[in-house]
């Protein structure tokens, strides 16, 4: 979904022009991230979580977002989440604003950041 080759024949969010896009790479803690967010004031945050072993993925999901509910980041950017265990439902039960599961593309999840924030603008 982010990187500049992309999945499947189509590109990944770091080449659209539309978005400014940071790939952090793999295993970041969510206190970087969320130090990361604030430096660049993000406007959405995507995780990806791959590995699910003993449900690893809820707990890391999890702390992510009590960390910047804790900092008072969680109301000013969109949080998404994404992974082969992952749903929307899944997503919004752990307070994200959306998830994206096997099957999603970079298309499915820009279109959702474009509107999304564009709503919130209007």
């Amino acid at each position: 979904i982010m990187n500049m080759k992309g999945y499947n024949h189509r590109y990944g969010l770091e080449r659209y022009q539309s978005f400014n896009a940071v790939n952090m790479g793999a295993q970041v803690p969510s206190e970087i991230l969320l130090a990361k967010a604030r430096e660049l004031n993000a406007d959405a945050i995507l995780v990806s979580q791959v590995v699910t072993q003993k449900n690893i993925h809820i707990k890391n999901l999890t702390r992510l977002i009590e960390l910047a509910e804790a900092e008072g980041l969680r109301d000013k950017m969109l949080f998404i989440c994404g992974g082969p265990r992952i749903s929307h439902e899944l997503a919004i039960e752990l307070g994200y604003d959306a998830g994206f599961g096997t099957g999603s593309y970079s298309t499915d999840v820009a279109s959702y950041i474009a509107v999304t924030l564009s709503k919130k603008q209007a």
